[in-house]
């Protein structure tokens, strides 16, 4: 018999304290029914809202039972090394640099049951290295619009956007500390938080953003830090050059400019174990090389290949001159290439400059 009693006291309690809130509450019956409401909606929302997470993974679409995505933190790869870091807005983060390096970092390319696929097998047409008087971070494959573009190693994509001179790019970790970008695609088949195994479809050959045609360009990178790919990968073979990279902090940046034999080693020459032969200069050799070579300019190939074939959109402001001058190129060889008339040419003409 305790228990009804204990019931109807706690009963009696709570509709006492009712009546006394009631009693206190001065707000008239829709105020405190819109105040409610607001509470509802925005403030008990905010309480409840989590802190930004610096892995964003709330951003994921698990109701997509079509595909594999991670799940938590754990699934994200190399989280140690990357100290958490898993930014799916940008391909950088400050929060990392090479400092945090080891002296030396022995990476396995390909673990138990892994495997490599090039990402498309076309021709290359531009190396990683200074190019038109820049850095170029990657290498340069030729493709057809709508060409499959795969994933290089298993992982999970951390970027698929649109990304400025990128265009539509795609930026996947994989298990074995690397992460690998591919830009200019014309469409996207992945999302960030997406998990991959070597060749799978992650997107179609296009020539959005920086672009001059149709290409892939492909990096690879290190905590955020772009290397030459071609110390890993054959381009012209398709294949790995070996399973086990062992990789410092002078492996980075661009100073892959090819030389001579009577080039000088710099630090970069223990290259050489993985590309037997090829020889290296510094950055600081490269920068004069670019400053003595401003003047010399190119001939565009009137026979060359048409997939080797380089075009660049006019824009405004812009002239025959100022193209010249950026791609090192003659008027006149600009001029007779493209049939231009008066020498002059309008905004969005498509001029061919290679």
């Amino acid at each position: 018999m305790s228990c009804p009693r204990i019931h109807i006291i706690y009963i009696l309690f709570f509709f006492v304290s009712f009546v006394q809130a009631q009693e206190t509450d001065t707000r008239s019956k829709n105020r405190r029914f819109a105040d409610s409401m607001y509470y509802e909606h925005t403030i008990k929302k905010q309480k409840q809202a989590q802190p930004q997470d610096t892995l964003n993974l709330s951003k994921i679409n698990k109701k997509d039972t079509t595909k594999s995505f991670v799940s938590s933190n754990k699934d994200i790869p190399c989280s140690s090394l990357y100290q958490n870091t898993w930014l799916t807005d940008r391909v950088k983060s400050g929060k990392v640099s090479l400092k945090d390096l080891p002296d030396e970092l022995t990476i396995r390319l390909l673990g138990k049951n892994e495997n490599f696929c090039f990402p498309y097998k076309g021709p290359k047409t531009s190396c990683y290295g200074w190019r038109w008087g820049r850095a170029h971070t990657g290498v340069d494959i030729a493709v057809h619009i709508g060409d499959s573009i795969v994933a290089a190693f298993d992982g999970v994509v951390r970027v698929a956007r649109y990304n400025g001179g990128y265009g539509n790019m795609v930026l996947i970790r994989h298990y074995n500390n690397l992460e690998t970008l591919y830009g200019h695609m014309s469409e996207l088949k992945v999302k960030p938080g997406q998990k991959v195994k070597a060749g799978d479809l992650i997107g179609l050959g296009g020539s959005t953003g920086r672009s001059t045609g149709p290409h892939l360009h492909f990096e690879t990178r290190l905590l955020y830090a772009c290397f030459d790919p071609e110390w890993i990968v054959d381009v012209q073979g398709h294949c790995l050059r070996t399973k086990v990279l062992k990789i410092d902090k002078s492996f980075f940046g661009v100073a892959g400019f090819k030389e001579t034999e009577n080039t000088k080693f710099s630090s970069l020459a223990k290259v050489n174990t993985i590309m037997a032969g090829t020889k290296y200069v510094s950055s600081k050799d490269l920068r004069q090389k670019s400053k003595n070579k401003k003047n010399e300019l190119v001939k565009i190939d009137k026979n060359a290949d048409k997939s080797e074939w380089r075009y660049y959109t006019v824009k405004e402001g812009e002239t025959i001159e100022s193209i010249c001058s950026r791609f090192s190129i003659s008027e006149n060889d600009l001029i007779e290439v493209n049939g231009i008339k008066d020498k002059k040419v309008a905004v969005n003409t498509r001029l061919r400059i290679r």
